[in-house]
């Protein structure tokens, strides 16, 4: 590898479509949804940080970093929290170096596996905030966490492994990502496994989350923040920031791999990013209509959905995808 593709694998890793890009799209992805779910609501939602208020998301998280004082308690591990929600936001950039939109793009046959294992690790993050806090509040949101990721993550990942089968099937690199959204043919066949995948993913991407109806673990009525209950300043700022980017980061993956991206146009195109980008509105104004419109459900409510449902729905579509 030359020092240009070292530095242009570095450029692309922290800035775009890496770190700096998911940490700034999250923020402005935060403020879309606020807004639009406060119009709903018959609220103003984001206001005074410039215009619209869609520089609110960006105060919130500068002042939760740089002004507000974290409060610890003891037996509360603070750095081994805040490594693990680092790694989550350096796993999550560096999966987008698999995608199209990178200038440096990591590609081999069977890099889907990699991929997934890079998206687990946001999940990680999440659940070591509950391991590491002895709140009951924070405990109990943990399980509760942990038991809907138990039948959320399998989904995402058996809804997206079918897609990708069936885009590569006719090309030279089996099961990479790249490949899926670059050169995968589509027929009748391809049509019916995107759409129960898309269904699939879209629907276990909202429980992983946790978005209304799933918003279990947080559950501010009932459990203070459940999983957040115990973070404050800059662990706050960072948890913050690590969801809303993973919010970002599924947001962009169901855009591109099962929306077909700038497809009528090709990536790099400038009407295609035009396209591209109402693709991603069009599934953030889904997410934000079913968080207003809908309440909070039970754990046992969540996993009977996404086991019978969810679950079932993409292991339909990689069967199909396996043996059509």
């Amino acid at each position: 590898m030359t020092s240009f593709n070292v530095l242009l694998a570095v450029l692309s890793a922290l800035i775009y479509p890496g770190l700096f890009f998911l940490v700034v799209v999250g923020l402005l992805t935060q403020w879309y949804i606020r807004k639009l779910v406060g119009r709903l609501q018959n609220r103003i939602g984001p206001k005074y940080v410039g215009p619209l208020g869609i520089l609110q998301p960006f105060a919130d998280v500068v002042k939760l970093i740089f002004v507000k004082e974290e409060v610890s308690f003891r037996g509360r591990l603070d750095k081994f929290l805040a490594i693990f929600m680092a790694l989550g936001l350096g796993a999550l950039s560096a999966a987008m170096l698999f995608t199209p939109i990178s200038p440096y793009v990591v590609r081999s046959p069977y890099d889907v596996v990699v991929f997934i294992y890079l998206m687990l690790w946001s999940t990680i993050a999440f659940a070591v905030i509950g391991l590491s806090l002895s709140n009951p509040f924070t405990v109990a949101g943990s399980s509760r966490f942990l038991t809907q990721i138990l039948f959320a993550e399998p989904a995402l990942a058996t809804s997206l492994l079918a897609t990708v089968i069936v885009l590569t099937k006719s090309t030279s690199t089996p099961l990479s990502i790249y490949s899926s959204l670059t050169g995968g043919r589509f027929n009748i066949v391809a049509a019916v496994v995107i759409t129960l995948s898309l269904i699939s993913f879209f629907i276990a991407s909202i429980a992983k989350t946790l978005i209304k109806p799933f918003d279990i673990p947080e559950a501010e009525t009932e459990l203070a923040g459940g999983l957040l209950a115990e973070l404050s300043g800059p662990a706050l700022g960072l948890a913050t920031i690590l969801h809303y980017a993973e919010v970002a980061f599924l947001t962009l993956i169901t855009t591109m791999v099962f929306l077909g991206g700038p497809y009528p146009f090709s990536y790099g195109e400038l009407l295609g990013a035009l396209v591209f980008a109402l693709k991603y509105l069009a599934v953030l104004t889904l997410i934000a209509v079913i968080k207003a419109s809908v309440g909070r459900i039970r754990i046992e409510q969540s996993a009977s959905i996404l086991i019978k449902y969810v679950f079932s729905l993409s292991v339909v579509a990689l069967l199909i995808a396996s043996f059509f």
